[in-house]
């Protein structure tokens, strides 16, 4: 159980599998079902099922998960296809989880702990998505001045990037905090440089996707090509709700 745990909370190398899984699928839903769905059954292998990793493993548990999100953060800085940084950002947020594990957190904080990552990163594929639609590619750098191009969706992924990133008020913000307070002093050091690690890579698709010159091809384009207002009215809602959500479940951990 504790071995398929190791592909579902994906530790280094077994983490392959789960960013060929997505690079291998194309259609939305399923990378939604993905990313929504994969830590859940880690959670479910390694707490739910009520398995206990031997004391002796603590240490070396910590270090192979903070070493594991420590390279796929890395990882994303050399990144230019979006999708693939996505998967690597996942990958890096997820083998927190073992953090929790060996901390002895609950089952059902570790899910919401993990639900906040996987939500975010679905706003992230989702954006993503959107750009292939219309530009037929994500590669960071190539397409600039999507702020000016496609002001809504360059809304969008701000938003999204932002949520990625851990800032303030956005539920990875949470998730990383119950986390660090599982973790011990060494621990944290390593979670600190991923959280930087994290934010120097997401400057990198700020620069890459938002600012700049559209090229010419793209500089005029109808405003039809952006995202419909009312998608952009429904992921404000649905930022707000994350927010909303993410606030209340701190509150019953913060309180103890």
């Amino acid at each position: 159980m504790a071995l398929l745990a190791f592909f579902f909370l994906p530790l280094f190398p077994f983490s392959a599998v789960f960013n060929a899984a997505l690079r291998a699928l194309r259609v939305a839903w399923l990378r939604a079902a993905l990313l929504l769905v994969w830590p859940q059954i880690g959670v479910w292998l390694i707490v739910d099922a009520g398995r206990h990793l031997p004391p002796d493993w603590a240490a070396a548990m910590l270090a192979w998960a903070t070493g594991s999100s420590l390279f796929y953060a890395w990882r994303m800085l050399s990144t230019r296809d979006f999708d693939i940084w996505i998967g690597f950002y996942a990958s890096s947020a997820w083998a927190l989880a073992w953090i929790g594990v060996v901390g002895g957190a609950d089952a059902m904080g570790l899910r919401v702990a993990m639900a906040c990552m996987s939500v975010t990163a679905l706003a992230l594929a989702l954006a993503s998505h959107c750009l292939r639609r219309r530009w037929g590619e994500a590669y960071v750098g190539l397409r600039p001045g999507l702020a000016r191009a496609m002001p809504r969706l360059g809304l969008a992924t701000t938003l999204s990037v932002l949520a990625a990133l851990g800032a303030p008020v956005f539920p990875v913000f949470f998730a990383m905090i119950y986390l660090l307070g599982l973790a011990n002093a060494a621990t944290v050091v390593g979670v600190l440089v991923v959280w930087l690690l994290w934010g120097w890579a997401g400057a990198q698709i700020w620069q890459g996707f938002l600012f700049g010159t559209p090229h010419v091809e793209h500089a005029f384009e109808p405003s039809l090509r952006d995202i419909p207002v009312s998608w952009t009215v429904l992921v404000a809602l649905l930022a707000v709700a994350a927010i909303v959500a993410a606030s209340l479940w701190s509150m019953t951990w913060l309180m103890h």
